[in-house]
């Protein structure tokens, strides 16, 4: 079915905070591509939070490569990424692959040992599986988008409307949820 193959995550989550070092190992990963617009702040906002800062810390402390791959201006992109160390490519063009391709060139690795983190089924998602990496797909951030990520969400409305009745789509797990029942699920919930 090319829905879900194209467009079912591999995981969704409600925060990127579910992303941990557990998280990670378990899944054999070492490098996190992420979206930045309502994945890691708010599409409208330009700082960052408490809770990402000590994210972002306790994920590079153990080791992690962290990278941003935005569809945005290298000005927005550039201006967050900067406050918070991270490295970034900016105006991606997502779903094609070229941005993560370039992520991975950034910090000399290889496809297998990575992750996409995003917010949108139609870009993040896509992206992902088109490039055969691990789609995480996180609960936005924000209630609101901008216009043109308003369209997206129309049409992505109706793919896991299609997949959620068909049961190709996972259920979203929870920030609470607790690891030891991930580990039994190989990460998933039933």
């Amino acid at each position: 079915m090319v829905l879900k193959r194209y467009f079912s995550p591999d995981d969704f989550i409600e925060k990127y905070e579910f992303i941990d070092v557990e998280y990670m190992n378990m899944h054999n990963k070492k490098v996190i591509i992420s979206d930045l617009d309502n994945t890691l702040i708010s599409w409208d906002s330009k700082k960052d939070t408490k809770e990402l800062n000590k994210w972002l810390k306790k994920m590079k402390k153990a080791g992690f490569d962290i990278i941003v791959v935005s569809n945005n201006t290298e000005e927005r992109v550039e201006e967050f990424c900067k406050k918070l160390n991270l490295q970034y490519v900016a105006g991606a063009k997502k779903p094609l692959t070229i941005g993560f391709k370039r992520a991975l060139q950034k910090l000399n690795r290889k496809p297998e040992e990575a992750i996409i983190l995003g917010d949108q089924v139609l870009t993040d998602v896509l992206g992902a599986k088109s490039f055969g990496v691990m789609s995480v797909l996180v609960k936005p951030i924000s209630k609101t988008d901008a216009f043109k990520t308003r369209i997206n969400r129309f049409f992505e409305g109706l793919i896991i409307q299609n997949l959620t009745r068909r049961k190709k789509f996972p259920k979203m797990k929870r920030v609470g949820y607790r690891l030891k029942h991930k580990k039994e699920n190989g990460g998933h919930i039933e």
